[in-house]
């Protein structure tokens, strides 16, 4: 106790004689939201010029008297002040400033601030995405922006093609694809790398897309890599290391389940087998001998690796002084799927700088480099996969002396998907080069310019190899062989965009209510894609894996190349009137090469209003309590030119029957046409509404917004009927208009309860209804799972209306002479097909159409807090109204098919008769139960996915030399609440083969040096 007093007393005569002379103040600066350093903030002494900024680690030191005021700001931040009270040592912490931070977003060739956009745009910040331990941007922005739809159909490493975004619904059965530009150029988003972004732009409605003219029907996603900062080098790792894990995976019946729901399919169409008698069926509940067919295989099992690695690596660096910043990085993945022999392995360079160049001039140079190696086995992973469901669980993957077994389909899953049959790999390499001047001739002006290049070129080999299997006696099975001949294919490919536009903005802002943007540009692009293909055939062994080494009188080769360009105009004016009148015009004209001449321009404009009515004076006191809230609307025409080059031309081609004749006594081969020509078709046009309404609560920290949106889209591309006696393939044709009506929700919140604990909730919902309103009488194959007609959802389910199980003798009675006009093996446990058309029979005129696979209702949900240097963040994600079809291979039983065990317990049996069975009866040979595209497979496909969870904790470690060290603990799709039977609920529909959706668990380390 003594010595505490005379603590007290020390520190009070300290304080008592430091009154009256200067202290010299050392303190940090640091951000609420993630404690973060504040680098180049502003620390001044309040009413005096005394003043410094901080470093590199947030630090300052400053001299001021003891009673003095610091003065802290910073761009983005609420300003603080506060009283230095004697103190030498002062840490602060700066709250955001919401309103301020989201002030600036990117919209086309250029930005705006966020209160006076009066188009619908998303904004995707990089902490959103460079946090989920994923290798494709596409998987990273799922649920994030309302109205944008991400479908990953499959979990194959590299597999990118499988992936789909779609903004604001299906607008044509082409390419429904958004635009994507990377920092003003056309890319693929697929060459993008999650670590590379800063952020992304998704422009869903005309008035925010029209700029971009006959590509933006789809919508829009602009990215936008990191760039430099002033100051100091600062280094950067960021690491991760994580496995992957099937979402979902079927469980298969036991070898003696399988044996019994054989014999009972057996005995269900009337016939018998010896094939399992009750005492082989013991003997595989006993263990049985796999080498007399008697054990019991778990093919997925076998196959499918429970723990398959990845690993992310990136090291990056950033500085700059006043006259040019630049950032760099380094980047390496690998992945291994969990199917073995498919892998992805990806290396990523970027360099992007900024020097300024004169006072009035910059000049950015970005420069990325992408080179990947995609494996698999030959024929598909995909492919392979399917086998696991046909794979019969009594056949041992290989017998006792090593010899491979094989189905009767003369496949064995496990060495289908080991190499032994071949591989396939693709080597790609992308490179992209820009050249962005910004020149300031004066005040006022800004005239951009954007010169891009990027080149891609893959080559795409696969050996065939020859596969033999061996006798084994005692399983009685025979040697063979499948397939006779090995064969190489190699295939070149190349693409090539060049991409040139310049733009001139002038922003008149007087010294009155009025403000004036006006900006006008020019723009050109070209784009080349070629490829060769060569393959032989017969090669010695399957060690020459090069063309070569096959049999010349085998070789083959084929190629091609198409070219295309683009050229436009474009403009906007904007127009704001004392902070609450909003006007924006859009224009762009484009000419294509697309098109015959006469039909290869179009003008695309666009016109929205908004009315901030938080700036009135009659809201003046409510806007404490809505500091924001905005109405806006929008019109405008886009386009869609994204067809195959020279519709517009007739195809010719070799050929030595209709293009054959006579010369010399000898038949030799001509050229004659093979598809007609259309000079006529032109745009795909979509007509576009929106009305929206942005509205800020509680001093900004609840922030929401509300679409409503109707696109029409006119002249899509078809193909209509014609005569048979045309004798070749018609034309296509502007015949086709689809309709999407939907609206978008988003609300986000975010506060802080003290300066160590903060939180946030983000939500977002948006649904769409899809209608193809006009076919000019087209109408699809009717044979097809899918179809496309009048009234309907684009590419909706289509099939027999299903009334259910026959359960009982009654039900058999009452449709028996219907549904046997059908089928003549129906019977009691059998599917009942409905006779719509009350003809006696069934035909494909009672066909319906069975559901929408189009999804509705798509949501994200976003959970996040940190509490001094732990921080937590969830995220969900799903679909509320979906049509999934399940059937055919991925699951009907037996037929040299193996089962389920849903199959084993949830059949129909006549002979023990259930009205609650799932499943109808079982039958060994035909499949009319699983095959016929009916209603009874249609299946709930909504689902609620945990898409990502983390858990993070950052040191500081100055002293080593460590500004920050960031440990985090994360997973990807966690877990999936469905009803969808068998698959994940993204499961294509009626798909036979498909790569299962992988759950990702990782750590991650960042240091920043």
């Amino acid at each position: 106790m003594k010595k505490y007093v005379l603590f007290l007393s020390i520190v009070s005569l300290c304080a008592f004689s430091a009154r009256g002379q200067n202290v010299d103040v050392n303190g940090r600066i640091v951000s609420a939201t993630d404690h973060e350093p504040v680098i180049g903030a502003s620390v001044s002494v309040k009413g005096t010029a005394n003043g410094t900024v901080t470093g590199l680690d947030g630090d300052f030191r400053l001299s001021t008297a003891p009673d003095a005021v610091l003065v802290i700001s910073y761009v983005g931040f609420v300003t603080a002040e506060i009283p230095v009270e004697g103190r030498s040592v002062l840490h602060a912490v700066l709250h955001e400033d919401l309103k301020a931070l989201d002030e600036v977003v990117v919209v086309g060739y250029g930005t705006q601030k966020k209160v006076n956009l009066t188009g619908a745009v998303n904004t995707v910040r990089a902490d959103r995405i460079t946090g989920k331990p994923v290798t494709s941007l596409v998987s990273a922005l799922t649920g994030e922006a309302a109205g944008m739809t991400v479908t990953q159909r499959s979990g194959q490493p590299g597999g990118t093609s499988q992936q789909s975004i779609r903004i604001r619904g299906v607008g044509t059965w082409g390419n429904a694809e958004p635009l994507v530009l990377v920092d003003g150029v056309s890319m693929s988003i697929n060459d993008v790398i999650p670590s590379e972004v800063e952020s992304v732009s998704v422009l869903k409605d005309a008035a925010s897309a029209s700029i971009y003219g006959s590509r933006a029907a789809n919508g829009v996603i602009l990215i936008t890599t990191r760039q430099g900062e002033k100051g100091e080098i600062k280094l950067r790792y960021d690491g991760n290391i994580g496995f992957q894990t099937s979402t979902r995976i079927p469980e298969m019946v036991s070898s003696w389940q399988y044996a019994e729901l054989y014999n009972k399919g057996m005995a269900n169409e009337g016939r018998t087998s010896d094939l399992f008698p009750p005492e082989r069926i013991a003997r595989m509940k006993a263990g049985g001998d796999p080498d007399r067919l008697e054990g019991s295989t778990d093919w997925y099992g076998e196959v499918l690796n429970r723990a398959a690695p990845q690993h992310i690596h990136q090291v990056s660096a950033t500085g700059g002084n006043e006259k040019m910043t630049y950032m760099g990085l380094l980047g390496y993945s690998g992945q291994q799927g969990i199917i073995p022999s498919t892998s992805y392995e990806r290396y990523n360079a970027r360099i992007n700088t900024k020097t300024q160049l004169t006072p009035w001039m910059n000049l950015g140079f970005n420069l990325s480099y992408l080179n990947s190696t995609r494996e698999e086995p030959a024929g598909g992973a995909r492919a392979a996969f399917q086998l696991l469901a046909r794979a019969l669980p009594y056949i041992p993957v290989r017998f006792s002396d090593d010899t491979w077994s094989y189905l009767s389909i003369q496949t064995n899953p496990v060495r289908k998907t080991n190499g032994d049959y071949g591989m396939n790999t693709v080597a790609n390499s992308t490179v992209m080069t820009q050249i962005s001047p910004e020149i300031t001739p004066f005040k006022g002006m800004l005239v951009k310019g954007v010169f891009g290049y990027e080149t891609n070129t893959a080559l795409d080999k696969t050996f065939n190899k020859i596969v033999e299997y061996g006798a084994f006696e005692p399983a009685g099975q025979p040697a063979t062989v499948d397939g006779a001949r090995n064969r190489q294919t190699d295939r070149w490919t190349m693409y090539r965009n060049l991409t040139a536009n310049v733009s001139a903005t002038y922003e008149f802002d007087p010294a009155t209510s009025h403000n004036f943007k006006i900006m006008a540009g020019a723009s050109a692009e070209s784009f080349k894609y070629a490829y060769t293909l060569a393959s032989r055939q017969d090669f010695p062994n399957n060690d020459f894996t090069e063309i070569n080494g096959g049999d010349p009188n085998t070789a083959a080769a084929e190629g091609n190349s198409t070219y295309a360009a683009l050229v436009s105009l474009f403009g906007r004016l904007n127009y704001v009137f004392a902070d609450r009148y909003l006007f924006e015009a859009n224009f762009r004209y484009d000419g294509s090469s697309r098109f015959a001449a006469g039909h290869r321009y179009g003008l695309f404009p666009s016109l929205s209003a908004g009315w901030r009515i938080s700036e009135e004076a009659f809201f003046e006191g409510l806007r404490t309590y809505v500091p924001n809230l905005k109405i806006r609307g929008s019109w405008g025409i886009l386009g869609n030119q994204q067809i195959d080059n020279y519709q517009f031309l007739s195809t010719y081609g070799a050929s030595s029957a209709s293009g054959a004749y006579l010369y010399g006594g000898n038949i030799s081969s001509g050229y004659a046409e093979t598809v007609m020509g259309n000079p006529l078709i032109t745009w795909e046009t979509a007509r576009s509404y929106n009305a929206g309404v942005d509205v800020s609560l509680f001093d900004n920290r609840l922030q929401a917004a509300f679409d409503w949106y109707t696109r029409t889209t006119d002249n899509i591309l078809l193909s209509l009927r014609a005569p048979a006696a045309l004798g070749i393939s018609p034309s296509m044709q502007n015949a086709g208009s689809v309709e999407n009506r939907g609206w978008e929700v988003s609300l986000n919140w975010q506060d802080r309860m003290s300066d160590d604990f903060g939180y946030r909730i983000g939500f977002n919902l948006s649904d769409v209804q899809n209608k193809i309103t006009d076919l000019r009488g087209y109408r699809s194959p009717t044979d097809a799972l899918t179809i496309r007609i009048e009234g309907e959802p684009v590419d909706a389910l289509y099939g027999y209306e299903s009334l259910g199980i026959c359960t009982s003798p009654e039900l058999y009675e009452k449709y028996k002479d219907v549904m046997h006009t059908f089928n003549g093996n129906w019977n009691i446990g059998d599917m009942i097909l409905h006779d719509r058309s009350g003809d006696g029979k069934i035909g494909a005129e009672d066909k319906i159409v069975m559901g929408n696979q189009i999804p509705r209702y798509v949501f994200g949900l976003n959970l996040g807090f940190d509490y001094r240097n732990l921080d937590f963040s969830c995220f969900f994600q799903g679909v509320g109204k979906a049509d999934g079809y399940v059937g055919n291979v991925m699951l009907k039983p037996l037929n040299n098919i193996s089962a389920r065990v849903d199959h084993y317990e949830k059949s129909f049996d006549p002979l023990n008769p259930d009205p609650k069975a799932f499943y109808p009866r079982l039958t060994a040979a035909w499949e009319y139960n699983y095959e016929t595209n009916q209603s009874y497979w249609v299946q709930n496909a909504s689902y609620v996915r945990l898409k990502n969870l983390q858990l993070g904790y950052t040191f500081r470690l100055p002293r080593l030399g460590i500004e920050k060290l960031r440990l985090t603990l994360s997973g990807e799709n966690m877990f999936t609440l469905t009803k969808f039977i068998a698959w994940d609920p993204e499961t294509e529909a009626g798909s036979i083969d498909m790569y299962p959706i992988v759950a990702i668990y990782s750590f991650g380390v960042n240091v920043t040096f």
